[in-house]
């Protein structure tokens, strides 16, 4: 009987130390999972709340200039413009101007219409500059331009040169 009780204990104890085992193999993988949705559901959020429409396009020599209007309910960092891009799309081609970029087309905004702070808050209106090269300036003819902020969510938009 005292090896019926002691393989018993022993039994026990084997199956108590393979379940802590098992329990710290996989709740750190749980909690990273959890930080995963956690992050996933910040950013579509960042997403919802924001929104923006281009209220005036503006085409004159080699400049293109576009105002486009925050709508959304979340207010956008400035330093984040910086890994923006705009898109200028026609039937024969397309443009995408860097930020603030030494070489043609180049791309810059102002705050038009907002503090001085840093951010672009809901209602404000953004004014962004695009320049053309002298000796590349846009052609007559139709085009779609659009905006993407860092975060994905774009505004797009049709004028004529």
């Amino acid at each position: 009987m005292a090896k019926e009780v002691i393989a018993t204990a022993l039994l026990v104890m084997t199956s108590v130390i393979a379940v802590v085992a098992f329990v710290n193999a996989v709740l750190p993988s749980v909690y990273d999972l959890s930080n995963s949705y956690t992050s996933i559901a910040s950013n579509m959020e960042d997403q919802f709340k924001t929104d923006m429409d281009i209220i005036f396009i503006y085409p004159e020599g080699n400049n293109v200039s576009v105002w486009i209007k925050n709508v959304g309910s979340s207010n956008v960092p400035l330093s984040q413009l910086q890994y923006s891009d705009v898109f200028i799309i026609s039937s024969s081609g397309y443009h995408n101007p860097g930020f603030e970029s030494a070489s043609f087309p180049s791309w810059s905004y102002t705050l038009e219409n907002g503090d001085s702070g840093d951010t672009w808050n809901r209602g404000e209106t953004l004014k962004v500059a695009i320049t053309f090269n002298d000796g590349d300036p846009l052609a007559a003819g139709t085009y779609k331009i659009s905006f993407f902020l860092y975060n994905g969510v774009s505004v797009s938009d049709t004028f004529s040169k």
